[in-house]
């Protein structure tokens, strides 16, 4: 069977395109033989099932019985009754054994004949344990499908105490328990009866940190793209390539493989200069175009809208932090922040919260931008000018005054409120149809007390900074100023351009030639 890079379920080593996990697998079966109770808490399409299917593989090997569970698709009914989730869960765990250890799953049925309620379910688990004669490891994939139900919470009350007596007592418990789901299981939210006000309730506070890295490191990365590369034959410098995946990515598994992917079976379609025996860094730019086309969609990104728009607060923080350039530090007691960070939209650099990967980044400056645009339809007009294409170049400077032109005729100050929270999402909807079809632009999110956002705009092979800053004084000016050069060193770039937000009083709007350092700056204040 030919191999393919993955984007839909786990990932499966003798029929896809795999990063080599071996050293997180290390640290997961480290703490199994540990005999740990843990969680994987990671967001969507982040290796949480494959890392679960690599340990009962590898598991299986050894004299270790494995029990594979998965609360997906398995409905609500079970957990709507105290029998029902008591003898679902015995006939769930038969089911498991029955093709992999049939004799244990004949005890199984034996012991569970006359389960019915939770302590009849408790006792089952120490017996069954004791007639299996071996170490008993339990896997749970998708366990948050069941999150917000009593049941559930009980069950894990069940794990908890015979751990604890196992461990005061020698009592028969389960070795090892791993869950896998988005949230965090330490933490569920409870609501208890209908009415009442949610609670917190911590059944698995026995559990183990899970402090494994899942997101994918350039070398890492690197490994996936070896295995393509020699299996097809494809020349390419896998080191620099790795590098760029993860500038975009940062790691993500899903967006990781969807680059690869993107590449190999549609860019050919898409890309006359595409040489599929050769990649290079602009086919990974190139995928990193095509990932976050504007009507290009995927139930990863779809997820993630779908988090916004469900979640009012998260929404406004992402805003705040993508649009608006706000700080927000990162704390563990604020539930809005580890919100974002638990869906993976969010992540913390510096002690602040940033968005996740410059691909969503790209993907939430778009969401918000189509947003904002349908909300003034009618209002501001963004038609593009001719001469803002020169020779298949974008004449910044023309696109810069013309912006500044722009501002003056259609706001006022009393829009300065306004525009300090959008005027960023104003210039790059005024940007999208300049560069739409032939170029594309993506936001690089800076930490620091300026609130600046550096943009890089990619068109006609051609690459540009732009910094968008609110004044905020000659010597945060200044700062940014040392602040755009480094940045334009990292880009390998001479020319940058800056646009500067300024709502003082005695304003003015201008335009000049900066020279800092080595570098020739075009700043346009509106």
């Amino acid at each position: 069977m030919e191999k393919v890079f993955n984007v839909t379920g786990s990932c499966n080593p003798t029929r896809h395109y795999m990063v080599d996990i071996t050293g997180k697998f290390e640290q997961v079966k480290k703490l199994v033989d540990q005999s740990a109770y843990f969680a994987i808490n990671r967001p969507r399409q982040y290796g949480k099932t494959t890392m679960l299917n690599t340990l009962f593989r590898e598991l299986k090997k050894r004299d270790v019985l494995v029990v594979y569970l998965s609360f997906e698709g398995i409905g609500d009914a079970i957990f709507t009754d105290e029998r029902k989730f008591c003898a679902g869960f015995v006939e769930m765990v038969a089911d498991a054994l029955s093709n992999t250890d049939p004799q244990e799953g004949r005890i199984v049925v034996d012991l569970g004949r006359d389960v019915g309620d939770l302590k009849t379910l408790s006792k089952f688990i120490r017996a069954f344990v004791e007639r299996c004669e071996r170490k008993v490891v339990v896997l749970i994939d998708e366990v948050d499908k069941s999150s917000n139900n009593q049941l559930f919470l009980s069950f894990l009350g069940i794990l908890r105490e015979q751990y604890l007596a196992n461990d005061k007592f020698g009592a028969p418990a389960f070795q090892s328990v791993i869950l896998a789901g988005v949230y965090d299981i330490k933490s569920l939210k409870l609501k208890i009866r209908e009415g009442e006000e949610t609670k917190l309730n911590s059944p698995w506070n026995i559990a183990a940190d899970f402090n494994v890295d899942m997101s994918f490191s350039p070398a890492e990365i690197e490994t996936m793209l070896a295995d393509y590369a020699d299996d097809k034959g494809v020349d390419m410098d896998r080191a620099a390539l790795a590098e760029r995946i993860h500038y975009y990515t940062s790691g993500y598994p899903f967006l990781v493989s969807k680059i690869c992917k993107n590449i190999a079976e549609e860019e050919a379609d898409q890309n006359p200069d595409y040489d599929p025996k050769h990649w290079t860094l602009a086919d990974i730019d190139w995928s990193f175009r095509w990932l976050t086309r504007p009507m290009y969609q995927t139930t990863n990104f779809d997820d993630m809208i779908k988090n916004l728009e469900n979640h009012s607060d998260l929404y406004g923080l992402v805003r705040a932090v993508s649009v608006e350039g706000e700080q927000v530090g990162v704390a563990a007691d604020n539930p809005v922040v580890n919100l974002g960070i638990t869906f993976g939209i969010l992540a913390e650099r510096g002690g602040y919260a940033v968005i996740a990967n410059r691909v969503y980044e790209q993907r939430i400056a778009t969401y918000m931008q189509s947003k904002d645009e349908l909300a003034q339809l009618g209002k501001r007009s963004f038609a593009p000018d001719i001469d803002y294409v020169k020779e298949d170049r974008l004449n910044l400077e023309r696109i810069l005054l013309k912006f500044q032109q722009f501002m003056r005729e259609h706001y006022s100050d009393r829009d300065a409120s306004f525009l300090e929270r959008e005027g960023r999402l104003v210039f790059l909807s005024f940007l999208r149809p300049i560069i739409n079809g032939k170029g594309f632009a993506h936001k690089e999110p800076v930490v620091g007390p300026e609130r600046r956002i550096d943009i890089a705009v990619t068109f006609g092979g051609r690459e540009d900074v732009i910094e968008t800053k609110i004044w905020r004084g000659q010597a945060y000016h200044e700062r940014g100023l040392a602040q755009l050069s480094d940045y334009l060193d990292f880009k390998n770039l001479k020319t940058g351009y800056l646009l500067i937000f300024d709502f003082s009083k005695d304003r003015q709007p201008k335009s000049e030639w900066l020279s800092f350092a080595d570098k020739r700056i075009f700043a346009v204040w509106v």
